[in-house]
């Protein structure tokens, strides 16, 4: 197993930080004395210009021409516009105009090595920051990553990528270097991409992040991996979050999916038993009401100080709710929706997320939905009692159980903001 800080700077669309961060890295880069060894970039966007030649990607390849071994379509027809000659009278293929196109060169797979497809020398510093130039104007892609890849923070770093093992719809299949799966849920893997490495990344309708990827080993603990991403803080602020990600063996991958496998089919029976006891302990205390009801904010704040919750250290928009470390290592993070104090109010239901190195459970429990409650019942002290039972339940027989098939993780390992983490791979409710 090997494990990865990832320290993430965020950025406001006006920043332009495709444009502004990447000649800051190459500043950082030169004083600390590091020389990316790759540079990798997955440029991505859906064909509806009128023609081929006005899309973001005609646009990049005139600037340039060698990227043109790294371009993939789905559109026939696009295709054949893009790479027919002018004077070629064959007819062009008449295929939905509406497919999508990207530029990639991340690094395929066989039998768990990473290779690069095509390699080409010419793909260097100055021709990743040409192509950053370019976004979002004249090329506004539909998302975005470019990488300086292959970073040896300290002299004995690995240069070798953690490929990540066991993605939904294509973990479990050698590909061929640039043999992508037939959909783009290969942007998931490349954000997900984990080296000793800086990601700059992007997708429509978020900001720009630009995240700091250290590996920790024995020789170089957590004190050294943050003294390298201070050097970034220092031009770039503090890091909004930081988390660590854990990529294991390619030879255990099999194990894993089969171990996740098994826990789904033991957490579906386990939570039909215990909705059956929820309802029951939340219909005998609505026949009890309290006599002086108290608002749900406070019932939130009693909950989360009783079960000792908090919030991380290190916050953002997506990190709304609280969480603790549970025994094995283990993270529990806890999420509320349709308290009638928020902003948005739906039906109350409370959420749970537990996750390790190796696997992530999510499972939530709606009033309405699953104790049969009226779909406008209150979040009041019936709601939280049964709230309460489940919570204990879930500690007292879910984790032993996650702990007998997927065992102990390391007291480095940590996530934060985990309800917005792209990587889906070790998700137990998924499969």
């Amino acid at each position: 197993m090997r494990l990865f800080l990832n320290a993430v700077f965020d950025f406001k669309a006006k920043d332009k930080a495709f444009t502004t961060v990447p000649p800051v890295l190459r500043e950082v880069l030169l004083e600390g004395g590091w020389n990316p060894q790759r540079f990798l970039f997955d440029l991505y966007d859906i064909n509806e210009a009128a023609s081929e030649g006005h899309t973001p990607h005609a646009k990049l390849i005139k600037k340039f021409p060698q990227l043109t071994p790294y371009w993939h379509n789905t559109s026939q027809r696009f295709a054949a516009m893009n790479h027919r000659p002018p004077w070629s009278n064959e007819p062009i293929p008449p295929t939905s105009a509406h497919g999508y196109g990207f530029f990639s060169n991340f690094p395929g797979r066989k039998s768990g090595v990473p290779l690069f497809s095509p390699w080409d020398p010419a793909i260097d510093m100055e021709t990743l920051e040409g192509i950053c130039a370019s976004i979002p104007r004249p090329c506004p892609f539909y998302s975005a990553i470019a990488v300086w890849d292959g970073i040896a923070w300290y002299p004995d770093s690995s240069l070798i990528p953690a490929l990540r093992n066991v993605q939904l719809g294509h973990g479990q299949e050698d590909f061929a270097p640039g043999d992508w799966p037939s959909n783009h849920d290969f942007y998931e893997c490349c954000v997900g991409y984990q080296s000793n490495c800086l990601l700059l990344s992007f997708a429509y309708g978020t900001g720009p992040e630009l995240e700091v990827r250290v590996e920790l080993t024995d020789n170089h603990p957590m004190e050294d991996a943050l003294a390298v991403v201070e050097r970034f803080a220092q031009r770039l602020g503090k890091p909004v979050k930081q988390l660590v990600r854990a990529v294991y063996p390619w030879e255990q991958r099999e194990k894993i999916a089969g171990d996740l496998a098994a826990v789904g089919l033991w957490f579906q029976v386990w939570r039909q038993s215990t909705v059956e006891a929820l309802k029951t302990a939340y219909c005998q205390a609505q026949e009890n009401p309290p006599e002086k009801p108290v608002s749900a904010k406070t019932l939130v704040k009693r909950f989360v100080a009783h079960n000792s919750f908090s919030r991380h250290n290190l916050c953002r928009w997506d990190d709304y709710g609280w969480c603790k470390r549970l025994p094995h290592g283990y993270w529990l993070y806890l999420s509320f929706a349709g308290i009638p104090t928020a902003r948005y109010s739906n039906q109350v239901s409370i959420g749970l997320t537990c996750y390790g190195a190796n696997f992530q459970l999510q499972y939530s429990c709606s009033l309405f939905g699953d104790l049969g409650a009226p779909q406008n019942s209150p979040a009041d002290e019936a709601a939280f009692h049964a709230f309460q039972i489940l919570l204990e339940r879930f500690e007292a027989e879910v984790v032993p159980s996650l702990a007998q098939t997927f065992g102990d993780t390391p007291p480095e390992f940590y996530q934060h903001s985990h309800s917005w983490d792209y990587t889906k791979e070790f998700d137990v409710t998924e499969r």
